[in-house]
């Protein structure tokens, strides 16, 4: 299976048997903190993650005002009444203008005589503070450069955990600090969840010092005593978003809460919270049911971004919820002709190649996006589009037309990183685009011998591609002048089988023994050096009848035979498919499988495919020998 996105691919599952990553250019969607009272983590496609990335790590240098006098002046303003409310408005103004970068801390304020005068004034005060006032004047204080040791954060934070509950006294050598303490000790009741919550988003941020580590503490205890007070969806969002400060126990209730408000919820309400969900890498079955279902009955429709999002969610929970599924295609379809921005091109391909999601309407509308805006898609778009089709092994209407568009885009100088130009380079030979200049290009000694500097893990995978690049070479290009590799080099690639799939072929091959007994009829789990598995090897006589393999066999290439294949006879391959051989909820087998079943046929080999939808392995040994029996008739007939 070809994964695509999240800066990796994996080569797709037949021809591998397992799954294996490498890095790709190709960005997905990734899940940042956007404007909302809680900064709860939603979702965004690539482009604007990163323009948010930028500006957070960025930010525009100072335009246009002069930090000395503006400072002055709104020091001046700040402190002029000694009010409260002044000091707070002038240190959230100072905090933007920092973030801004229009304002130096450590050169314009930090030993100002005004910022020292507004600062005590907010010692002064603080305990008079509302717990919502606690937490901004925190924020903004922490934002602007303020230590956290110093009295006046501390004095805060503690105003701020007395405001949580707990009936404890904390005896400080600052008198002022204990009375404080004592006093908003006792208000508990007027701080709400949300507010808790708020608490939570900005304290977990700051664990510096055992007071600030106190403040968290108390926050979740209080939150955790009030569970049935949580009721809006953003309360929930932000509990899943910061899961791991809660007790399992208190998370269980809030999954139960979750389900039981799903009905309340608006379309646009589930989607964020489903995403909150991926951003957290809670996958809770129940709960991602539920707001599947509730999703999937909507009337109205989310726009192609938030779509985006959630088959993003979807893909990193492993939840490719049919319904749901169809309620996206649907959604998008209808509103093909508002999509402009590439970036949710990209988004939706990259996605739907990862999950091996085959919705034809969606990928002859991208598709022809693609071809028509060419102009405007970034490199990895078009790449997404390419490893996406081979992926699920779809090819459009507008095939010849549309790689006439996005071929010239996809070279060694727009793709510099080796194992990305690869996954294009493979994608392009299993849709049978890839022209002489791109086999040649990663066949060449040069490309090959920088496999070694990869990472572990991503070595099998990108062996494994370069053997079906070179096969493609030998078998489908006959006239491929360019470099092919040294097989010699590839002996160490092993292709391995999960659980299942060991299961189902065992089983399969257990139930071929009783007519075709090992090892003279049959060979099995038959690694090749076209970096494809095949599961059973045979031969059949022109009578019906096995005959031994031994005799005939090839290797799919690597050897000569012993004897010649009697007149009449056929030699056949035999693929038993898992569910993951297939694009999810169809009988469409994935690219690479397509690509394996037409390599073993350019060796003169017939096809004998077990689908598992089709082989039931609780049957009665009976059954299951005479439907192979009949399976291997049908292959030698079809020839």
């Amino acid at each position: 299976m070809l994964r695509v996105g999240r800066g990796m691919v994996a080569i797709c599952r037949r021809g591998a048997k397992q799954r294996h990553w490498n890095p790709c250019m190709c960005r997905s969607p990734v899940f940042v903190n956007v404007r909302s009272p809680l900064n709860v983590a939603t979702i965004t496609t690539p482009a604007y993650s990163r323009q948010l990335e930028d500006s957070n790590q960025n930010p525009s240098p100072a335009s246009a005002i002069g930090p000395e006098s503006e400072v002055a002046k709104l020091l001046e303003a700040a402190t002029a009444n000694g009010t409260v409310a002044g000091a707070l408005q002038g240190v959230q103004r100072l905090s933007e203008w920092v973030t801004l970068r229009k304002v130096d801390f450590k050169k314009d304020l930090e030993k100002d005589a005004d910022f020292i005068k507004l600062l005590k004034t907010l010692e002064k005060e603080t305990m008079h503070l509302s717990p919502s006032s606690l937490l901004e004047g925190l924020k903004s204080l922490l934002n602007l450069g303020v230590d956290s040791n110093t009295y006046l954060i501390q004095s805060m934070e503690m105003a701020l955990c007395r405001n949580l509950g707990k009936r404890w006294v904390i005896f400080f050598h600052s008198s002022s600090s204990q009375s404080l303490e004592n006093e908003l000790l006792w208000n508990i009741r007027k701080v709400s969840v949300p507010l808790l919550l708020s608490i939570v988003v900005f304290q977990v941020k700051h664990q510096h010092t055992d007071l600030q580590r106190k403040v968290l503490r108390e926050t979740v205890e209080a939150i955790q005593r009030r569970w049935v007070e949580v009721r809006g969806v953003r309360d929930i969002q932000v509990i899943y978003s910061h899961h791991t400060v809660f007790s399992l126990e208190f998370i269980s209730r809030i999954d139960d809460r979750t389900i039981e408000l799903a009905e309340e919820m608006s379309y646009a309400d589930l989607s964020r919270l489903l995403c909150t969900l991926a951003t957290a890498k809670r996958r809770v079955t129940p709960v991602l049911r539920s707001l599947a279902f509730h999703m999937a009955r909507q009337s109205d429709r989310l726009p192609p971004k938030q779509l985006s999002n959630v088959l993003y969610a979807m893909n990193s929970l492993s939840f490719p919820d049919p319904v749901l599924l169809e309620k996206i295609a649907n959604d998008f379809v209808s509103q093909a002709n508002s999509i402009d921005r590439p970036a949710v091109v990209g988004g939706i391909l990259t996605c739907m190649g990862q999950m091996r999601w085959r919705n034809t309407s969606m990928l002859e509308i991208l598709s022809e996006w693609v071809e028509n805006n060419t102009d405007i898609c970034r490199t990895s778009d078009i790449a997404a589009l390419v490893l996406t089709l081979a992926s699920v092994s779809y090819t459009p209407t507008n095939i010849d037309s549309l790689f006439t568009a996005i071929l010239p885009k996809l070279k060694t100088i727009t793709i510099s990183k080796e194992t990305a130009w690869l996954d294009v380079v493979w994608s392009l030979a299993v849709l049978g685009k890839a022209t002489e200049e791109h086999i040649s290009s990663v066949l060449n000694p040069s490309f090959v011998s920088k496999i070694p500097s990869a990472a572990q893990h991503q070595r099998t995978g990108i062996k494994l591609k370069l053997l079906n690049i070179n096969a493609v070479a030998k078998l489908n290009m006959p006239a491929y002048k360019g470099p092919f590799l040294d097989l010699s080099d590839f002996k160490d690639v092993i292709i391995t089988q999960g659980r299942h799939e060991l299961m189902l072929a065992k089983h399969v091959q257990t139930m071929l023994h009783n007519f075709l007994p090992p090892p003279n009829y049959i060979k099995e789990n038959i690694q090749t050096n076209m970096g494809i598995f095949v599961d059973v090897e045979l031969a059949i006589g022109k009578d019906g009848k096995p005959i031994p393999i031994q005799d005939f066999t090839t290797n799919f290439g690597e050897k000569e035979s012993s004897k010649q294949l009697p007149e009449g006879a056929q030699k056949l391959a035999m693929f038993i498919w898992d569910y993951r051989d297939y694009t999810i909820g169809s009988k469409e087998l994935t690219g690479i499988n397509r690509l394996a079943m037409e390599l073993v046929k350019k060796h003169d080999y017939n096809i004998v495919q077990i689908p598992y939808y089709e082989y039931n392995m609780k049957a009665k040994t009976i059954k299951n020998v005479q439907y192979l029996e009949n399976k291997t008739k049908e292959a030698v007939s079809a020839s």
